[in-house]
């Protein structure tokens, strides 16, 4: 019979490495980065590490206006079923 081998991706404990709290490392952190003490964006949230700002695209009017269309047809189909409960309920 032959010898089987682990084939689990979970780290095996002598893998395993001792890692800083996550108290300690902010989100988007890098364990032993050294920051400046100027360095305020972290306290609101942000980070500082090269990330450009993502542009919005266009706004697309047909698909902005279609669903305007549909909220409308909706609302109008209500009214219509409130007003004929209302007719055939008196």
């Amino acid at each position: 019979m032959a010898k089987k081998t682990q084939t689990s991706p979970e780290p095996t404990p002598d893998e395993v490495q001792p890692a800083e709290s996550d108290e300690a490392l902010g989100s988007g952190d890098v364990a032993g980065e050294v920051h400046a003490a100027e360095d305020v964006a972290e306290t609101r949230g942000h980070d500082d590490h090269g990330h450009e700002e993502e542009a919005l695209g266009p706004v697309d009017v047909a698909r902005w206006g279609a669903f305007l269309v549909g909220i409308g047809a909706g609302l109008l189909v209500a009214v219509c079923l409130v007003l004929t409960i209302a007719v055939i309920g008196a």
